[in-house]
């Protein structure tokens, strides 16, 4: 029988989650039509209330697997948030790039950003609290 803690650790310790998420992000903000035709009736802002989402989780996906790795750190925290709205700020310039119909929108880095930053601070009010309940 498997260990399902062992597998879980395994799993943090190749940044699956991390990968699963980053890739359907890319499909999401990359492909053309990713969700075909059809249009999705949503009110005013709602695809930046979802761009949000999609960093927090992409961000706090690769910080949880860290804490299961035992190796969340502040700098970790810091550097995983940086690089995220980095990938948000890339996908924009990519979508203005190729040419595929996606478009190029600051509110759309804002919104990333404001996830990503969600996350990170979210891992290092955890941080802080893991220390201060353990000594």
């Amino acid at each position: 029988m498997v260990n399902s803690g062992h597998l879980i650790k395994k799993l943090a310790s190749f940044h699956a989650g991390t990968i699963l998420v980053g890739a359907a992000i890319l499909w999401l903000t990359l492909a053309p039509h990713p969700i075909g035709d059809q249009e999705i009736p949503l009110f005013p802002g709602a695809d930046k209330i979802v761009h949000a989402l999609m960093f927090l989780g992409l961000c706090g996906t690769f910080l949880v697997e860290m804490q299961i790795i035992g190796k969340l750190r502040k700098s970790v925290a810091a550097v995983a948030t940086i690089c995220t709205i980095l990938m948000g700020i890339g996908i924009e310039y990519l979508q203005r790039l190729m040419g595929l119909g996606r478009s190029f929108e600051a509110a759309d880095m804002i919104a990333d950003t404001t996830g990503a930053l969600i996350a990170g601070i979210a891992a290092l009010i955890f941080i802080y609290h893991s220390k201060t309940h353990t000594h």
